[in-house]
């Protein structure tokens, strides 16, 4: 049985998440741009994603999805583009512990959304952590309400939250009316 390979994008704003999630679901070890951060950075974390994260996961033996994690910082935004090209859907990791990131997230969401009818969700991140929003604020502060954007719990470190939110888009992606363009 020959295998069929998807590419899909985990995105979202500087400390969300994003390698982490792919660390987690990866069944090789990922290929990894991270850097140490700038001073500006620093309160956040050490390294940071320059260009991009790279992982594998198999759904089953018919299916194989190539996980591609962008970078978070705005100096790297066209980065964002280069590795939307082909993808069939993307995740918007959130970090609900951080609500204030909630404009810079927004702008992520809309610039993906130029990209195209793609399908995507909200994984409203580090659920894990006391004083963290619940999945419905996540979708309230980033204006998703009435946008069919499903907003789902996730702790990127969990292997079974970054499964969950990996099979619930490709459910996302399956649903999608045949013909329907993928980002080009």
């Amino acid at each position: 049985m020959e295998k069929e390979i998807v590419k899909v994008l985990i995105t979202g704003d500087v400390g969300s998440g994003k390698t982490e999630f792919i660390r987690t679901i990866s069944e090789i070890e990922i290929v990894s741009t991270d850097r140490r951060v700038t001073e500006d950075l620093g309160f956040l974390k050490e390294e940071t994603t320059v260009a991009m994260d790279f992982g594998r996961y198999t759904v089953d033996e018919g299916l194989v999805l190539h996980i591609f994690g962008t970078p978070g910082q705005v100096r790297f935004d066209f980065m964002w583009e280069v590795l939307s090209m082909g993808m069939l859907g993307y995740v918007i990791l959130f970090d609900s512990s951080r609500p204030e990131t909630c404009w810079s997230t927004r702008r992520i969401v809309d610039f993906f959304q130029a990209l195209g009818d793609v399908p995507y969700l909200v994984a409203a991140n580090k659920q894990d952590l006391d004083g963290a929003l619940s999945p419905a604020e996540v979708g309230f502060i980033l204006a998703l309400d009435g946008a069919d954007v499903p907003v789902l719990p996730c702790t990127a470190k969990d292997p079974e939250a970054t499964r969950r939110v990996l099979l619930s888009l490709f459910q996302l992606v399956i649903k999608r009316p045949s013909g329907a363009p993928v980002a080009e």
